[in-house]
């Protein structure tokens, strides 16, 4: 079977195992799995006594899955694109929340990540990246790694980098090497939908001329002046020299703020409550 999407099947049963462990697999556990490919979680998170709710796009991989488990009361697949998939089909929050495992497809492993985060219906996912992508969802400021992948995985999860998987550990190997993440979703976002596009705004423009000083992408975005700009940088405990990669998450969300009250006062309107 070739890979498809950058997918490389799991053949690792040491990394298994571990992945296993991570996401605390046990009796009555409730896990998604996103694309089980040929099954080798699949059949560790059943042996552990996990529920599990597996979701594969892939035709003929599906057959096999369901061929091979039909006659597991606790398991359940959906042939489907999980980035099309209506999440509500998976369950209702009455079932309790599932923990995710997943050796994610290189090629959409971000998307499918944006689309997991703000979902309500899980608690912890352990997920499998290219090592360069989990590096990015788990960075710290400061750092080359740290952008807007970090910054919306902080929104909505605690993130640590468990382990690293090698090439070998695959079928057909990938020429780069992997890892795996633990995300532990917050009770509630950092932010509140209704102020997380202002924040997203600040960031992208921030991060899309990462070499220059922050306060000049962020004046052309928000229309002020790089003056206004700095102040605001001032007023957030930030040097004017800083770049978005200096920025830690916590500030863009306080400068999201101030622009949003800017904005207000700018139209006329009583400014709202953080």
């Amino acid at each position: 079977m070739p890979a498809r999407l950058g997918q490389h099947f799991l053949v690792d049963g040491g990394a298994r195992d571990r992945i296993v462990s991570c996401v605390a697999a046990e009796k009555g556990r409730r896990v998604l799995e996103i694309g089980p490919g040929r099954g080798v979680l699949t059949r560790a998170l059943l042996a552990a006594g996990a529920e599990v709710t597996a979701v594969e796009m892939d035709e003929r991989l599906a057959e096999s899955l369901q061929k091979e488990f039909s006659g597991v009361p606790c398991f359940r697949l959906f042939r489907a694109d999980f980035l099309t998939l209506d999440l509500a089909e998976l369950g209702s929050a009455a079932e309790g929340a599932f923990a995710i495992a997943a050796n994610l497809p290189y090629s959409v492993a971000s998307p499918i990540l944006q689309k997991i985060l703000p979902w309500r219906l899980w608690d912890e996912a352990v997920l499998m990246f290219q090592k360069e992508v989990a590096m990015r969802v788990a960075a710290e400021p400061g750092t080359a790694d740290y952008g807007i992948l970090t910054l919306s995985a902080w929104l909505y999860a605690e993130t640590e980098i468990l382990f690293d998987v090698g090439p070998r550990s695959f079928s057909p190997p990938p020429r780069v090497d992997s890892s795996v993440v633990r995300l532990v979703r917050r009770t509630e976002p950092k932010l509140a939908p209704a102020r997380q596009p202002a924040f997203f705004r600040l960031a992208k423009a921030a991060f899309s001329q990462r070499r220059k000083m922050a306060q000049t992408p962020i004046a052309q975005a928000f229309g002020i002046s790089k003056g206004e700009a700095a102040r605001m940088l001032a007023d957030c405990g930030l040097p004017v020299s800083s770049r978005a990669q200096d920025i830690p998450p916590e500030a863009y969300a306080l400068l999201a703020d101030k622009f949003a009250i800017l904005k207000d006062e700018a139209a006329g309107k009583k400014p709202k409550e953080p």
